[in-house]
């Protein structure tokens, strides 16, 4: 990748830190430490000599190549790009939704960005069509991720990779014994990117609940101050915004907070 492809994804991270949570925050620092620089420093080297020395005890043409297909029908190591690359693409894709809805806000505010507000722990940004697009987009991942770790269970019967393997394809003459090299080395690195995956998968998860039980608190807390009688119509509405905007900063809203005479009184001398 050239530095301005490197600039524009810094740009769209950038951008999309802002409209994410902390468990977002490390999901994006597993993905990076662990799994893209990983796979473009150790693990490549496991896997470039790996057709070259796929031995098998037969001299009949055609026959170390189609068992090595038999084999290997994907290489491991081009698998787990994918994989990255797959479970990557909705953040890359909310990401640069973000960036164009800060775009349209620049413009409409006659090209002048607006002062990003202090953000808190539950990034407070994250609401309404962000949220469900940033819900979504960790469904996705989540999907995807399951199906990959699924995939490549059941395409190479475990996430073991065996020293020798039995072939009995067209055109070999009658079973031939092949060879893998560096099989315990590939079974190592093989465990690790699934492990890795296993705990994105769980983070995913994690902030998939976190999410949903957040859109639950909002929607139980303004439909509980729109139906109080404390404040008269039509300043109801006004009222659940600030009362919302209340238990923000005092990091109070965790579904258990009540409405209080003092509130309305600071709401009315608001």
């Amino acid at each position: 990748m050239s530095r301005a492809d490197w600039s524009f994804l810094e740009h769209l991270l950038e951008e999309g830190q802002e409209y994410s949570t902390a468990i977002g925050r490390i999901w994006l620092t597993v993905l990076f430490l662990f799994r893209i620089l990983v796979l473009g420093t150790a693990a490549e080297s496991a896997w470039d000599d790996e057709q070259a020395d796929f031995v098998c005890n037969t001299k009949q043409p055609g026959c170390t190549s189609v068992c090595y297909d038999k084999a290997f029908p994907i290489s491991h190591f081009r698998y787990f790009v994918l994989q990255v690359i797959f479970v990557s693409t909705p953040s890359i894709f909310y990401y640069g939704y973000v960036a164009i809805r800060e775009q349209k806000e620049k413009e409409n505010c006659g090209g002048k960005r607006i002062a990003p507000k202090k953000a808190s722990a539950e990034a407070p940004k994250l609401k309404g069509r962000l949220l469900r697009a940033y819900a979504f987009s960790i469904l996705l991942k989540v999907f995807l991720e399951a199906g990959f770790i699924a995939g490549l269970w059941f395409l190479y019967d475990g996430f073991f990779i065996a020293a020798k393997f039995e072939c009995t394809r067209f055109p070999c003459p009658h079973t031939v014994d092949c060879f893998v090299s560096r099989p315990t080395e590939k079974t190592i690195f093989t465990v690790y990117a699934q492990v890795i995956a296993g705990i994105s998968l769980l983070l995913n998860l994690i902030e998939l609940i976190h999410l949903l039980s957040l859109a639950f608190s909002y929607r139980h807390f303004y439909l509980t101050c729109a139906s109080q009688h404390f404040v008269e119509p039509p300043f109801h509405n006004h009222f659940c915004l600030f009362f919302l905007q209340n238990c923000k900063r005092s990091n109070r809203f965790d579904g258990k907070s009540l409405l209080t005479s003092k509130m309305v009184t600071d709401f009315k001398a608001f």
